[in-house]
């Protein structure tokens, strides 16, 4: 899938529009994921090209995470969504962090072999359980509650803008200045996605 647009989200939506689309994609794909374990040839790669898929998937979200945790910080009426998002950061970003390295340029057949790729998407896929379960029923329908579409449009960047500035190569710390500086994270992110070569078989990344 190519994130410099969306087809379930308009490009003119905010990110907090983005992250509900990530959520149920990747919601989608752990439950994919779950059902595709075995040992065949054909297995393997399906299962490495979903996990491949879902990094990318991941590091869209965690765009679309830290634009909508720094744009909703100035409400008071939301801290403690936006502390709870704070909070869930950094575990979750050093779980990317690993899983990311793991892949980078490696076909997803190949995944598992030399590493234990597998333990490790299992700690990410953990974490995103919980978190996208709280955000879809208590963190969205709160934000959406306090703040009306116009006023979202205000204080959070578009879809498209953070879906096309979204590095894969995340700091496990937190965010880096220029994850939201326009020019320069528009060209880590082509590099990022450049560099892991080979693709998933059926990506049609950018």
């Amino acid at each position: 899938m190519d994130h410099r647009t969306s087809p379930n989200v308009s490009s003119e939506g905010t990110a907090l529009d983005l992250l509900e689309h990530e959520n149920e994609d990747i919601k989608a794909l752990m439950e994919n994921l779950a059902g595709t374990r075995g040992a065949t040839v054909e297995q393997r790669a399906e299962r490495g090209d979903l996990a491949k898929e879902m990094i990318r998937q991941v590091t869209v979200r965690e765009a679309a995470l830290v634009d909508v945790t720094e744009g909703l910080a100035a409400f008071p009426a939301l801290a403690a969504v936006t502390d709870r998002l704070r909070n869930d950061m950094e575990p979750r970003r050093r779980a990317i962090d690993r899983v990311e390295r793991m892949s980078r340029g490696v076909q997803g057949i190949s995944l598992n072999t030399g590493q234990d790729f597998e333990a490790e998407l299992q700690v990410l896929t953990d974490l995103l359980g919980p978190e996208i379960d709280w955000q879809t029923a208590e963190a969205v329908p709160a934000i959406r509650r306090n703040l009306d579409d116009e006023t979202l449009g205000e204080v959070l960047r578009t879809a498209s803008q953070v879906a096309k500035h979204a590095p894969t190569n995340l700091s496990p710390e937190g965010p880096r200045w220029y994850e939201r500086a326009p020019v320069i994270s528009r060209l880590i992110t082509i590099y990022d996605r450049l560099r892991d070569f080979p693709k998933a078989q059926n990506s049609g990344r950018a």
